[in-house]
């Protein structure tokens, strides 16, 4: 972190998961004041991001800006692995694996294209190549896929753990406490008011609650909706779903929704469904019913025999924040100066967290940032958060 001049800009960034800690330390690197609010202590126990795992991956289908906007957060992620204490990011690949042949225009024919168009060279699967490098596998259940060459999963809480430590060294000032209002004046707003009754006063606002922001914000209830995604942990023995012989996996994802992580070293080994959800209040989530754990071993079955019996010791309700359109939410709001949102991850912000703290700083800034066009302000409009999951959009 270079040293940082004392400035009289000020910025509150609400909300400390992936998208919150990446914006506050990047604001207080470029000399603003930063107070960084959450209502527990961090990192939240609640947030999506405080969790073990999370995909890292280029893989979009067609969608050529994501697949490159991933590409430039592997850079980061790279960097971070060479220069924080120990690698949280895990960089074992990603399989990509087919119910039948792929084919133009569906998600794993359209990844595997645009891999190699852009000067990757993902190997090929079939049954049998399948079978010999992946042998956990029904091979037979997945006669077509590939193995994309850079990709892996990091250890998502454990990042944004460190990038609060990272924000505390740099300066960053923490305060814990509930989001009550925005502290407004005509149409500009000045900082936030807090549920104790405290105030904190700033020149910008950012808020980047994650599946809370639709509900401190509520009129983007038209734009951001919180929905509750399954995750199981199953116990298994840890060597041997691990490494290059186990990585981790989009299993006919587009269809079926299954996708999956190697085991930690304790022996959990993560399995998580993306599918439409269901739209939920973030502290009403509930809980993983019994109904998915019989859906989730009929996956295991079918795909991984060996763990179609192995023991629940964990499940978790991962909260996205989808936006309508399956697009991330970074910009200022337009009927309120001094406003920015961060959020609509979409189940698939996670992975751009290196690059994050750039384009919210950039947007505070009102400086351009190539990235953040797409995420621009929208009122709503069609839904099309289907055809995102379509597009294999699933980290979480």
């Amino acid at each position: 972190m270079r040293h940082v001049a004392p400035s009289s800009r000020t910025v509150v960034v609400v909300g400390a998961g992936a998208f919150g800690a990446a914006s506050a330390l990047e604001l207080r690197s470029r000399g603003w004041h930063v107070t960084l609010v959450d209502r527990a202590g961090l990192p939240h126990p609640d947030a999506s991001s405080t969790d073990i795992s999370k995909m890292i991956r280029m893989d979009y289908g067609s969608d050529v800006f994501y697949h490159e906007l991933a590409e430039a957060a592997l850079d980061g992620w790279e960097r971070w692995n060479r220069e924080w204490p120990r690698p949280l990011y895990h960089a074992e690949g990603f399989l990509v694996l087919a119910p039948g042949p792929m084919e133009p225009g569906g998600f794993e024919y359209e990844s595997y294209r645009v891999l190699r168009e852009r000067g990757y060279d993902p190997e090929r699967l079939n049954r049998h190549t399948l079978a010999e490098r992946y042998p956990a596998w029904a091979a037979d259940r997945y006669p077509d896929g590939y193995v994309s060459p850079r990709g892996g999963w990091a250890e998502s809480g454990a990042v944004v753990e460190r990038l609060l430590l990272l924000c505390d060294a740099a300066g960053v000032d923490r305060r814990m406490g509930r989001f009550e209002a925005l502290l407004e004046r005509g149409s500009t707003v000045g900082g936030v008011r807090l549920a104790d009754g405290g105030t904190v006063e700033a020149d910008r606002v950012v808020v980047s609650a994650g599946a809370w922001t639709p509900v401190l914000l509520p009129r983007l209830a038209g734009v951001l909706r919180s929905v509750a995604q399954p995750v199981v942990h199953f116990g298994v023995e840890p060597s041997a779903y691990q490494g290059q012989r186990f990585p981790p996996y989009a299993a006919d994802t587009s269809g079926s929704g299954w996708y999956g992580f190697p085991a930690i070293g304790d022996g959990r080994l993560k399995l998580g469904h993306h599918g439409e959800g269901r739209e939920v209040r973030p502290d009403d989530r509930g809980q993983v019913g019994p109904d998915h754990i019989e859906k989730a071993r009929a996956f295991l079955a079918h795909s991984i025999p060996a763990l179609a019996g192995a023991p629940v010791v964990g499940t978790r309700i991962c909260l996205y924040c989808d936006s309508f359109d399956g697009d991330l939410l970074v910009d200022r709001d337009p009927e309120r100066d001094g406003l920015v949102v961060a959020s609509g991850g979409s189940g698939h912000g996670f992975k751009f967290t290196p690059v994050l703290g750039t384009i919210v700083a950039d947007v505070v800034e009102g400086r351009e940032n190539r990235w953040a066009r797409r995420f621009r302000w929208r009122t709503g409009g069609t839904p099309k958060r289907e055809q995102a999951r379509l597009q294999g959009t699933a980290e979480s």
